[in-house]
């Protein structure tokens, strides 16, 4: 597992383009679309991050048990992992049955998304579409943007293998390509005057390069992986599947909360406000975004390496890493929120567009309650190295009070973005915001004393 600073500088790279594709994109998108099709554009968006929760925490799970099979580990554990059966091989046999199951998963997966968006997401883009946007456009950009989010879906399980088995240049590097195929292809086609339709073919047609150079990559990055070419196939293992069930449930019901805390208010906005409005918040969200997911790229870039040191049992070097992503993490952010407010609306106005940011007010709230959100997930994330999510049931419980909130305040009180945003921060300042950073100090107090205990 040699991850160094080279993956982290690609995964610096990679994150940029990746969450970066629509600021990088901005002067030209705001040039060629609509203030409504940039509305449906972030909606798009959005409907990809609600099919995403299909995947339901598999991918976490099956990246942190790849990572300790390649540690030496011979099978997966329902809970934590088991030292005693460590060797220093990877056992193939073992290992080949287990992407054949996560293959079987993962086109299971894709299926239901493919009959979910074809019907319920096809239903709701014409609804918020009619009358502020022509139908046969938003209809043809959506079903380009559907078959996307359907491979996407169907071939994500090679990003869990390639970060499982610590291949994180490579995972970074065709992502770099991917975004740039995607931005280019996306000029090209605004400029030719295919507006949103070209948008999302350029997606599409990222996406399809993608997949391509990941399951290429794969079988090129070790004599370990060759020996499994032409050996894994679609084939459900009842046993395997069982072992990785429980704790993909937890993750997955923490994939729920993450959206309805992120993405969801975004299409509660275009939904109670206006498509307009809901552009400009989805623009300070994608903005946001880019710089939380920039900030945790030292952490994810070491996310493999943690499982695995865990696995190897060297809690110094595993506990220095995280205080060093930390660290990254908050001066990064400080920095990057300083620019955003003094500088974003004049970055707006310099390349020459009406658009603004919203009000200084929301600004703030957004930005606060992303950050604390953000920083509890780092935490959490980091305590599930350990195979253990005791958190989930607290994360769901405060988004579920927090729609609710939203539903009572935006249909019955006042629609506006107050009343959308102060329950993402209220709620969470409540318990999740400080209770599990003291929760994770604490059980790293207990490890460096030898008491390697989690408390469901």
């Amino acid at each position: 597992m040699n991850i160094g600073k080279k993956d982290v500088f690609w995964g610096y790279v990679s994150i940029g383009m990746v969450q970066g594709i629509n600021i990088i994109l901005l002067p030209i998108i705001l040039k060629y679309l609509s203030a409504t099709e940039l509305g449906l554009w972030y909606t798009f968006t959005s409907l990809y991050g609600l099919a995403m929760l299909i995947d339901f925490g598999f991918q976490t799970i099956i990246s942190r048990n790849i990572s300790y099979l390649w540690a030496g580990a011979n099978s997966i554990e329902v809970d934590g992992f088991n030292q005693e059966k460590n060797t220093d091989k990877v056992n193939i046999p073992y290992f080949v049955k287990v992407l054949s199951t996560v293959k079987f998963l993962y086109f299971s997966m894709g299926t239901i998304v493919f009959v979910f968006l074809i019907t319920l997401g096809t239903g709701y883009i014409w609804k918020i579409s009619n009358g502020e946007i022509e139908i046969k456009i938003a209809l043809i950009a959506y079903i380009l943007y559907m078959f996307s989010i359907v491979l996407n879906i169907t071939f994500s399980y090679w990003n869990s293998v390639l970060k499982g088995i610590g291949a994180i240049k490579l995972y970074n590097q065709i992502l770099i390509i991917t975004k740039v195929v995607q931005l280019v292809l996306s000029i090209v086609f605004l400029m030719l005057g295919y507006g949103l339709i070209g948008v999302s073919l350029a997606y599409l047609l990222s996406v399809i390069i993608n997949r391509i150079l990941q399951s290429y990559a794969y079988y090129k990055f070790s004599d370990e992986t060759k020996r499994t070419r032409r050996k894994i196939f679609i084939k459900y293992d009842k046993a395997i599947f069982h072992a990785i069930l429980p704790n993909t449930i937890k993750t997955g019901v923490l994939s729920l909360a993450n959206y309805l805390i992120i993405n969801f208010p975004i299409i509660l906005c275009s939904y109670y406000l206006s498509l307009e409005i809901s552009g400009r918040f989805g623009l300070l969200n994608q903005i946001l975004t880019l710089i939380l997911t920039l900030s945790n790229s030292y952490f994810n870039t070491y996310l493999s390496k943690f499982n695995f040191l865990r696995v190897k049992g060297e809690y110094d070097e595993l506990f220095n890493l995280f205080r060093k992503s930390i660290v990254t993490n908050y001066l990064f952010n400080i920095i990057s929120f300083v620019f955003l407010i003094i500088l974003g609306n004049w970055f707006l106005m310099i390349i020459g567009t009406d658009y603004k940011l919203i009000g200084i007010n929301t600004m703030l709230i957004t930005i606060v309650y992303r950050f604390l959100y953000n920083n509890q997930v780092i935490f959490t994330s980091f305590l599930s190295t350990k195979n253990k999510v005791p958190h989930y049931k607290h994360f769901i419980i405060s988004a579920i009070i927090t729609i609710l909130l939203q539903f009572i305040l935006l249909q019955f009180w006042e629609s506006n973005l107050y009343t959308l945003l102060l329950p993402l921060l209220l709620v969470q300042l409540l318990f999740n915001n400080w209770y599990w950073v003291m929760y994770v100090m604490k059980d790293i107090r207990s490890d460096k004393n030898g008491k390697f205990i989690v408390n469901e």
